[in-house]
């Protein structure tokens, strides 16, 4: 302690650099500054008035290793360069500027966030579209060779996690796995890890929990499942973000928008979630001056009345979301074919020359009557039964789905009745089919 207390005073004699995150500090922000101070050792920490709920526990037990200054000791200190992390937006980070006078610093911005949004004036910005912004500072420090302690490690790990839903959020990418990997090969624990983001364990939290399960509805806004709830709150309860994660993860809608009243401050809160790129939930929350990432966001409105902005908010968001994907965006055309009147050799040579493991059967009036698959034609051959026509061994009623039908349903539909192929048919005539491939691309590509 007296070393720090040290270096404290040789920063406060002359000119000072200094390094600070967003206020209300999360677990991704001191995942980024435990970086910094290694990445950049002559830069002091500064630290919000404001640490985020869920990453209270981590902050309290490994504070001493932020060396964290408050803000009103910049007061009066010449800063000469700042580092602003996981942010580029001036009014997240006003609090620290309040005490920063008789200075014009050189500010430079890493954030993982979309830079066309930052408004802080002279900033020169950098960072990458990581899941995290801890897995960019990352990737400088594995590049430079440094070692972390520890519990640097575990800290910058945790902020990782969080941000990517422990790597499984869209915007995840090979960055976040590679510095999460070096994170651990340096000592990074990762039962502490899953202790930090075990954030549902107050009374508190668990009350507001049940009351969400109570009054929350299922909106269909373009094809998409929405979870909405509203909710009235006397004071702002800590961890509410971490509430509506858990019901996101129970509930699995496509996206989930949480409203508190606040009735103590005259405050509605906006929490969000979401699991696909098409419900862009930065985008949305900029809207009403907030902001986060694609797939979590929040905002804080005032001088609104509760009950009145929630159906306003998704008034608005009937205009600007963009429609789901259905069967149509994603069907393979020109699909290979079969008649009913065919011989079960006919269809196994046009199934072999196609390449399908299956096909659409239609009658003389080209309607889909039937759906026949290279296990139906084995049927046959084992029996000896290849002359008999194709309508004596095909599935009926052929499992389809209408051109519309949202991805959702889609799923549903290979899920519950086991196929790997549906015809899309309109009128019983076909448009169009859905593979397993089909399916996994979009997956891949989209999201669900």
């Amino acid at each position: 302690m007296g070393a720090c207390n040290k270096g404290s005073l040789k920063y406060r004699l002359g000119v000072m650099n200094i390094a600070f995150g967003h206020t209300n500090m999360d677990l991704d922000c001191l995942g980024s500054l435990i970086l910094i101070k290694k990445l950049y050792p002559d830069y002091r920490l500064v630290r919000s008035k404001l640490i985020h709920p869920a990453a209270q526990n981590l902050y309290t037990l490994y504070n001493g290793y932020f060396d964290f200054l408050n803000p009103k000791e910049l007061e009066r200190e010449h800063i000469k360069n700042i580092i602003i992390v996981d942010t580029c937006m001036a009014d997240r980070v006003s609090e620290y500027f309040t005490y920063i006078r008789g200075s014009s610093p050189r500010i430079r911005i890493i954030d993982h966030h979309p830079p066309e949004h930052c408004d802080i004036l002279g900033a020169q910005i950098e960072g990458g579209r990581m899941g995290a912004n801890t897995s960019y500072l990352g990737k400088l420090a594995m590049q430079r060779g440094l070692r972390l302690a520890p519990e640097e490690a575990t800290i910058a790990l945790t902020g990782i996690y969080a941000d990517t839903g422990r790597l499984i959020y869209e915007n995840v990418c090979k960055g976040d796995f590679e510095v999460a990997a070096w994170l651990i090969d340096m000592g990074a624990s990762l039962k502490l890890v899953r202790a930090f983001l075990e954030t549902i364990n107050e009374d508190s939290q668990i009350e507001v929990l049940n009351r969400l399960l109570r009054v929350q509805m299922t909106r269909n806004i373009q094809g998409h499942v929405i979870l909405a709830a509203h909710l009235e709150l006397e004071e702002n309860v800590p961890g509410l973000a971490a509430v509506v994660e858990k019901i996101m993860e129970l509930e699995n809608p496509d996206a989930y928008f949480a409203m508190f009243s606040i009735t103590k401050t005259k405050t509605v809160l906006l929490i969000a979630r979401s699991r696909k790129p098409k419900i862009d939930l930065h985008h949305i929350m900029q809207e009403y001056g907030g902001g986060g990432h694609q797939a979590a966001a929040s905002a804080k409105i005032t001088g609104r009345e509760g009950s009145v902005f929630y159906e306003e908010f998704f008034t608005r968001l009937e205009q600007i979301l963009r429609p789901a994907t259905r069967a149509a965006d994603i069907m393979s055309r020109g699909v290979s074919v079969v008649q009913e009147t065919m011989s079960l050799l006919e269809a196994s040579r046009i199934m072999e020359q196609a390449d399908v493991s299956g096909v659409p059967v239609l009658n003389d009036r080209q309607e889909v009557t039937g759906f026949i698959s290279l296990r139906d034609i084995m049927k046959g051959r084992r029996t000896g039964s290849m002359e008999l026509t194709v309508r004596a061994y095909m599935t009926r009623p052929v499992i389809s789905a209408a051109s519309t039908v949202t991805m959702r349903e889609i799923e549903r539909i290979l899920f519950k009745h086991h196929v790997g192929q549906i015809p899309i048919v309109e009128n019983q005539k076909l448009l169009g089919i859905v593979t397993r491939r089909d399916y996994l691309e979009y997956k891949k590509k989209q999201g669900i």
